[in-house]
């Protein structure tokens, strides 16, 4: 229904993008460049959402046939677009004269491929090219209510910091709000009493806004409501701030034995962090513990895990951090400190001996978990224990839309003027993971060009039999305020 409330101010836009993270940016960007005239609504006092925390690799799954290996749960429609759309998104951005690197890194997250980036350089452009095809940028705006004529989204209303509303009528709006980790009580729901435990990794802004919205308009969740992104952390850490995102998280997880706080292991480590974070997620007190040797200390620890991140000892870090940890010379000597721990010597202990006959003989199973053909057991001391944590990035289940970026109603109908990109739509990935920025910026892109192509229709009116073009806004110059 229209909004029956008063309002401070009344503007209006062909396509209005809530949210600035890199799928809003390139969504408002797309839309901009198409001839429509665009508002790009950001809640937070900055632009970026959590893109301009990321570490800027611009990644997803190499082929379709990648991409249903690794997720084999996922959407394949989206799927298969994002694939198919990833050299003509990567181009656009090699021609924004942003960073780019020239070769590719390959077997990110196990099997993606993809390269380095200026995520900053990006957004900057982004937003650039939506003010100079006369459109605004704003920050400071929270988008608190979608306008509905009865079956269309004709637009929403938006307070800012000052508590005043700003009401935009719009024939297209798209949800960019960057996904739900941020509402624990949407987390509870999805994944249980542990998402109580998981450690806020993300912008703190993301807090379902955009789920919510697409509920109120007639639209249902979508699977995998219950997977998410993320890498494990030290446990604990004495505190966690933007600047200790990326230096704290353990990529190197899936080089060690990983065992839960009664001394069992419970998942393929080789799987790689980005999952085991989600497994322990559902293990007692949402905890495990990596136990490796020097051999990883002195390679896998101390990579470099995406290009420009630089190379620092993870380990290390992690006890600065504060987090719990044991080293000794030997492994018997391990055991025991981590004991000290309240874990179970004799469990642990017959946990690590099966490990290492299962990898001596080329993988396997040890208590039905299975143990990669690749796996390597701890043999080269000294040896090291931490004891870490899972955290969320990002949500991966949420609104229904289609490969167009169409918002879907509960019985897969497209919503009429609702879009959505990046982590607001669910489905593209389900517990595998396939990328960040990447299906965010070619999302964006798909909502961008839908929700321009019915804004250009909303402009066509009937004169005289003659189908005639009437713009919304006749002015060039955008506006940006903060």
């Amino acid at each position: 229904m229209s909004y029956s409330g008063s309002v401070d101010q009344t503007r209006q836009v062909d396509v209005l993008v809530v949210g600035s993270g890199i799928s809003g940016s390139a969504a408002a960007m797309t839309a901009a460049r198409q001839g429509a005239k665009v508002a790009l609504l950001e809640k937070q006092q900055t632009f970026g959402g959590s893109a301009a925390l990321s570490a800027g690799m611009f990644w997803t799954a190499p082929t379709i046939d990648a991409y249903r290996a690794r997720i084999p749960l996922g959407n394949l429609e989206l799927g298969a677009r994002l694939v198919g759309d990833y050299e003509e998104a990567l181009a656009e951005l090699r021609a924004s004269g942003a960073r780019v690197a020239a070769e590719p890194k390959r077997d990110i997250m196990t099997f993606g491929i993809g390269y380095s980036t200026d995520i900053h350089a990006i957004l900057s452009w982004c937003r650039k090219e939506i003010l100079a095809a006369g459109g605004e940028t704003h920050v400071g705006l929270a988008v608190i209510e979608l306008l509905r004529d009865g079956r269309s989204v004709t637009g929403a209303v938006a307070r800012d910091a000052d508590g005043r509303l700003i009401r935009y009528d719009a024939p297209a709006v798209v949800l960019t709000t960057g996904g739900f980790q941020g509402a624990r009580d949407e987390l509870t729901r999805h994944i249980g009493p542990n998402a109580d435990r998981l450690l806020l990794r993300s912008n703190p802004g993301s807090v379902g806004d955009g789920l919510r919205l697409a509920r109120a308009a007639g639209t249902g969740g979508t699977t995998a409501m219950s997977t998410f992104y993320g890498h494990l952390l030290p446990y604990p850490v004495r505190r966690f701030e933007t600047e200790d995102y990326l230096p704290y998280s353990q990529y190197y997880s899936g080089s060690t034995v990983m065992v839960n706080l009664r001394g069992e292991r419970f998942a393929d480590e080789t799987k790689g962090d980005e999952l085991l974070n989600q497994d322990v997620a559902f293990q007692p007190d949402a905890r495990g513990i990596l136990i490796f040797d020097e051999h990883v200390r002195t390679t896998e620890v101390i990579e470099e895990p995406f290009p420009g991140l630089g190379s620092i000892d993870r380990f290390a870090a992690a006890i600065d951090a504060g987090g719990t940890h044991a080293q000794a010379q030997t492994l018997a000597g391990l055991v025991e400190k981590i004991s000290a721990w309240g874990v179970d010597r004799e469990n642990l202990n017959a946990t690590l001996e099966q490990y290492a006959l299962a990898a001596a003989q080329g993988g396997g199973a040890t208590r039905g978990v299975p143990v990669s053909a690749g796996a390597r057991a701890p043999g080269t001391g000294p040896f090291y224990a931490l004891m870490v944590q899972p955290s969320i990035t990002f949500t991966f289940g949420g609104v229904r839309t289609n490969c167009h970026g169409e918002v879907l109603d509960h019985d897969g109908r497209p919503i009429p003027g609702l879009y959505a990109a990046g982590a607001d739509i669910g489905g593209l990935s389900n517990y595998g993971y396939a990328g960040g920025l990447a299906p965010a910026y070619i999302t964006g892109r798909w909502a961008g060009r839908s929700a321009t192509e019915r804004a250009i229709a909303a402009r066509m009116v009937v004169r005289d039999n003659t189908r005639v073009l009437v713009n919304a806004d006749q002015s060039t110059t955008g506006t940006e305020t903060s």
